[in-house]
């Protein structure tokens, strides 16, 4: 199986009628969010006095505690932005629990206009389907929110939000967040393994390591290059998968995400786009924004809507035909 893409659009019009459906569920989560304002209203107001009151103790217990463990390199302090955390917390909770309220009633709808699609707001892609791809960063934990499964043109789709984060020098550190694209086809399978990174101007012993099999593919487009490394071991494919359509579309991808990060990875039967992103996708307006708006309905509407013309503009192809074109018409 191979793909290519097509400057097509996914869109579901009927915008009236998907409207009129949600708004019975919008009046009922405008008053859980005139709730929870409320309550986030009071504790803020709650919150300035004590954080006044907290900052200056615990700076002092802070202070205390470098001076007692002083040359103790495995030892860490940090009252003060333990205690100040965990207030903010409770300030916010009310936040995240009409976001979580709105997201649960909200997006399961959304998803069904796309087909037989369901939505998780916990559910995450497996890893061991991601990381045969090759681009998928070392990691010791994976967390997952807000996915969306199903099938989509006869393409299985699933994507979500994710945050892949390691250790390092006793810190967590964030190796990739963003979105992952996982799109599967039964039938097909790619020929070779092709792999599609954001040129860094440098290589990770990580990425050498899972490269090592792969060789660099000559691109014809200078500004593609200038962008992107493609690495492969089947030349003949990677031509028709890097193709002048598809090196437009992944431009232009990587500049709607203002060129964070883009990897994607051809492998057995399968596609694997990871965009890299500090936006928080699939989210609702915020809390003062009454929820009975219904242009930010359809903003989240939209979002989805965006990530399937991935798919959208998606074509199979079976690279064999392809060879046996190619190899017909150079006998000829």
């Amino acid at each position: 199986m191979a793909y290519e893409i097509h400057n097509t659009s996914t869109g579901v019009n009927d915008d009236a009628s998907f409207l009129k459906r949600c708004r019975a569920k919008l009046k009922q989560l405008e008053d859980i969010r005139l709730e929870k304002l409320d309550v986030f209203l009071r504790r803020k107001k709650i919150a300035m006095p004590v954080a006044a009151i907290v900052t200056p103790v615990c700076g002092y217990i802070d202070y205390w505690l470098i001076r007692l463990q002083s040359g103790n390199e495995d030892t860490a302090v940090g009252v003060t932005a333990v205690a100040l955390a965990t207030l903010w917390g409770w300030v916010t909770k009310p936040k995240r629990q009409y976001a979580k309220a709105y997201k649960t009633e909200i997006l399961p709808d959304i998803a069904s206009l796309f087909g037989n699609f369901s939505y998780d707001i916990k559910g995450k892609i497996p890893m061991d389907q991601m990381k045969p791809s090759k681009i998928i960063p070392h990691h010791s934990s994976y967390k997952s929110e807000d996915y969306f499964t199903g099938e989509y043109k006869g393409v299985g789709v699933n994507f979500s939000e994710i945050k892949l984060t390691k250790q390092r020098n006793k810190s967590t550190v964030t190796v990739f967040n963003g979105l992952a694209i996982f799109l599967t086809h039964g039938t097909r399978k790619f020929q070779g393994h092709t792999i599609l990174t954001k040129d860094q101007g440098k290589v990770t012993k990580w990425f050498k390591k899972q490269t090592a099999n792969l060789k660099r593919a000559n691109m014809v487009d200078l500004e593609f290059e200038r962008l992107f490394d493609v690495y492969t071991n089947d030349q003949v494919e990677a031509r028709y998968l890097i193709d002048p359509v598809i090196i437009e579309n992944l431009k232009t991808l990587y500049k709607e995400y203002n060129g964070k990060q883009l990897l994607a990875a051809f492998y057995e039967g399968n596609v694997l786009i990871l965009i890299g992103s500090n936006v928080n996708h699939f989210e609702p307006a915020k809390i003062e924004v009454p929820a009975t708006n219904e242009t930010e309905l359809l903003a989240m509407k939209h979002e989805v809507s965006q990530i399937l013309s991935i798919v959208d503009r998606l074509s199979l192809y079976d690279p064999r035909t392809k060879r046996m074109a190619e190899s017909v018409q150079n006998n000829a």
